[in-house]
This record gives C-alpha cells, sequence and structure tokens, in this order.
C-alpha cells in the first residue's frame, strides 16, 4: 500500500527527530554504562580488603600447623574462619569460600549457595585478584601459587536497583528532552518554511490570474534571491499577459474597420442595383480594405516568424553594402519628397542574417522619409563604436514626444495616429525592427534630440 506524500516540513521533523532520539540514546546509555561501571570498581575496592584477610587467615592457619605454605606444601585438610573476621564478613553482609587446589571446598559462609563452583584455576595468574559477576553477586577471587582458592562476594541487588532507578530517569528525560526538542524543531521549521508557503501562495493567485500578485521579500540569501527571481517572472508574465491582451485588442481594433467597411459595401451592393462606376467604385473600396487585412495578417505573420527564431542562419555582412542597397530602392520616394539625403557610409562588418539586417533598415529610412517634411534632411552613417558595427539613421521633423519614447518599438503604437493611416501603416513595423534586433542580440535605440531630430541606432553584438 503506497502511503501518501508527507510534507517537506514534516519529514525534516521526522529526521530530525530520529537523529535526536539517537543521540540522546547514545548518552543515556553511556551514562548508564558509566554508572554501573562506577558501582562495579567500588563493590571490587570493597571486596579487596576482605579477600585478603581471608587469604592471610588461612595463612596464619597453616603456619600454626606447622605446614610452610609453598609450591609443593601439602593442601590444607581443614579451615575454619576466625571469629573476629567472620563477624566482620557477617557486618558487612559479605559472603567467602575457600577451596584446595584438588577442588575441595574447605569452607563457606552460610548464605554461599553449594552450587557455587571454584573459579578455573589453569590460566589464573597467582596472587592477582579475579573478578567475575554470578547473579546477584559480585565475586572476587585469588588463587596461590600451590593452588588454593579464595572468593569474595556481595550482593548487588541495590546497587542493581540503582541502576534501574537511573535508567528509568535517563528514559523519562530523554523522552522529555526529545518532546522539548521536536516542539522546538517544529516552531523553528513554520518560521523557516513560512516564506515557501508565501512563496506557494502566492503562485496559487498567480494561477488564478491575478498576475499583479508579488511576495514579500525574506531574510536569507537563499530564498531572498528565489523571492527576487520569482518577482522578476511574476512582473515578466504580468507584462506578457498585459501586452498579449492589448495585442488581441489592436489587433482586433486594426481588423474591425476594414472588415466594417467590407460589410458596408457588400451590405450596400446588395440593397439595390447600381451602376458600373459605382460597382467599380465599392469594388476598390474593398480591395484596398482586404489589402489592408493581408498586409496586417503579413506583418503579424512575418513577427511571429522572428520571434520563433524560424531563420537562425547567419553569415558576414557589411552595414554599408546593405544601406546602400536600400538607398537605391528608395531613392524615388526620396525624390517624391524632395528629402535632402546625407550618406556617410564606412564599412562596418558584422555576422548577422543579411535579409533580416536590410529589412530593419528599410524600415528605418521608410519611417524616416514618411514622417518627415517635404524638403526635410535623413542622414543614414554606418561604422564601428567601441568595436560593434552600427547603422544611425536620423530625420528632421517634429520628433517623437518624450511620453512616447519608451513604447515606439510596442506593436501598434502610433506616436501619431492619423498620419500612420495616412500612409497605410499598420504599427507593426518597429516592432519587426526590435524583433530582429533582440533574435541577434543586438541594441535598437531611439532618442529625439534638439531641434526635432529622430535618431534611431542599431548596435549589433559583433
Amino acid at each position: 500500500m503506497k502511503l501518501p506524500p508527507s510534507s517537506l516540513r514534516t519529514r525534516i521533523l521526522l529526521w530530525h527527530g530520529a537523529l535526536l532520539a539517537c543521540v540522546l540514546a547514545a548518552f543515556g546509555f553511556t551514562a548508564h554504562r558509566l554508572h554501573w561501571n562506577g558501582e562495579l570498581v567500588r563493590l571490587d575496592r570493597e571486596l579487596d580488603e576482605p579477600l585478603s584477610l581471608l587469604h592471610r587467615s588461612l595463612h596464619g592457619q597453616n603456619a600454626r600447623e606447622g605446614n610452610p605454605p609453598g609450591p609443593r606444601s601439602a593442601p590444607p585438610v581443614t579451615y575454619e574462619m576466625p571469629k573476629n573476621l567472620a563477624d566482620q564478613f557477617v557486618a558487612r553482609g559479605l559472603e567467602f569460600s575457600v577451596w584446595t587446589r584438588t577442588g575441595k571446598n574447605l569452607d563457606r559462609s552460610s548464605s554461599m549457595p553449594e552450587t557455587t563452583a571454584m573459579p578455573p584455576i589453569d590460566k589464573a595468574v597467582p596472587f592477582v585478584v579475579q573478578r567475575r559477576s554470578h547473579g546477584n553477586m559480585r565475586e572476587a577471587y585469588l588463587i596461590t601459587p600451590p593452588g588454593e582458592c579464595f572468593l569474595v562476594a556481595t550482593s548487588m541487588v541495590n546497587e542493581q536497583r540503582s541502576a534501574a532507578r537511573l535508567g528509568w530517569w535517563l528514559l523519562a528525560l530523554g523522552t522529555g528532552i526529545l518532546g522539548i526538542g521536536l516542539l522546538v524543531d517544529a516552531w523553528i521549521l513554520r518560521r523557516a518554511i513560512q516564506p515557501v508557503e508565501d512563496i506557494i501562495s502566492a503562485a496559487e493567485r498567480i494561477s488564478r490570474g491575478n498576475l499583479s500578485t508579488r511576495i514579500e521579500s525574506t531574510a536569507g540569501a537563499e530564498l531572498g534571491r528565489l523571492t527576487n527571481v520569482l518577482n522578476k517572472t511574476f512582473a515578466s508574465l504580468d507584462r506578457t499577459f498585459t501586452q498579449q491582451s492589448r495585442f488581441t485588442a489592436d489587433v482586433a481594433h486594426e481588423l474591425r474597420t476594414p472588415v466594417s467597411v467590407l460589410i458596408a459595401e457588400t451590405q450596400g451592393i446588395l440593397e439595390r442595383e447600381r451602376e458600373n462606376d459605382e460597382y467599380r467604385e465599392t469594388i476598390s473600396t474593398t480591395l484596398r480594405s482586404a489589402r489592408r487585412m493581408s498586409g496586417l495578417i503579413e506583418s503579424l505573420l512575418e513577427l511571429a516568424q522572428i520571434e520563433s527564431g524560424a531563420d537562425l542562419s547567419r553569415s558576414t555582412c557589411d552595414l554599408a553594402s546593405l544601406s546602400t542597397e536600400v538607398l537605391q530602392s528608395l531613392q524615388s520616394t526620396v525624390e517624391a519628397r524632395r528629402i535632402v539625403l546625407e550618406q556617410k557610409l564606412e564599412k562596418a562588418s558584422c555576422e548577422a542574417n543579411a535579409a533580416q539586417i536590410t529589412q530593419i533598415i528599410a524600415n528605418l529610412l521608410t519611417n524616416a522619409i514618411q514622417h518627415n517634411e517635404p524638403g526635410g534632411h535623413v542622414l543614414i552613417e554606418t561604422g564601428h563604436s567601441d568595436a560593434k558595427a552600427l547603422v544611425r539613421i536620423e530625420n528632421s521633423g517634429p520628433g517623437i514626444p518624450a511620453t512616447d519614447l519608451p513604447h515606439v518599438f510596442e506593436r501598434f503604437y502610433r506616436t501619431d495616429t492619423s498620419r500612420n493611416r495616412k500612409t497605410g501603416g499598420v504599427g507593426l513595423g518597429l516592432a519587426i525592427c526590435k524583433a530582429i534586433a533582440d533574435t541577434h542580440g543586438a541594441a535598437l535605440e531611439a532618442c529625439s534630440l534638439p531641434g526635432g531630430i529622430t535618431r534611431f541606432t542599431l548596435r549589433m553584438a559583433r
């Protein structure tokens, strides 16, 4: 069965909880072991003196019986703990047992179980105290060179109870610390992930169509950078959708007029019979409207093709040569409008699509001629600036108002609606120029100079 995906906050909290639990468990285990080992060391020290006294008591008894100790001495036959030593053992709650080298039990305390086996002596080092835990007893034993074994034991019940209480206290303390740690961690995670929640909320509002939503700036380098990037993305989307909406409205507006003319003229023809001249005039009007729609559609298709990057071919071309070709094609228009044309054409090589760059120069020159006064002045100049090829076109005339300069490359934008309609433009020429420049990585700029001079500069990327 596949479990539902958990949130990032839950996963981080679980991982932190598991890590904290492991740390607390390691700390508790270490503390408990240190405490228990300390208790064993204390018990072992308490058994050292009684073990030595027990050994000396048997040694003294052997001396009294004329059996000096040594590897070749005979094993003791009997042993009886002195009364004063027995009283000390009883008072201290100690148990003891004594065995000969043959494994015979000479004596043991009354509470020492008969099943208590003699420790192995084959690998034991003489006179080195050995220790072991046996059930609830802690034992210390000593092997003599002849092979006798002395064992002293004490109960560990109190120490075991103390260790158990400490274990429960450590468990309760660890559980409490774990709970508090998880609560603090959850609070920290909530504050840390809150900016992410804000980003998600903003994205959800944007997905519902509220493109003006922006994310408040958050603390932290990473989230701050993410917030800035997303805000820029949202702003770009907002501008794109706004431009798209305006573009759709502009297209509808541009098409509405010729379509209305077509409908009106067609209805007028169908209403009654007309003379041949009237038919001819009506057909001419509808033809002009159809051509206007055709020009608009072709411009839109061309703009879409440029923005899609359909033609990315590049070759080495000279802006001076391209400008010369355009000037030759517009010579009749220049003469008809009595434009004073000045040329400063220097070789300016660049890597570009020659046809598209020619289109930019042609559009800019056509605008400079059409938006000029009869007998006005036009300057076209090519060359290099900062090692980049450029073409600059200036024309006299009314100029472009400062409020219109930021918008001249927008689709369907006109600084003078009546004049543009008179010349037949649909407001897409400069937009197409800007799109071509962008696909080349070039900069296309417009500015107004004193005296009504309008300047357009195309600066290639390389």
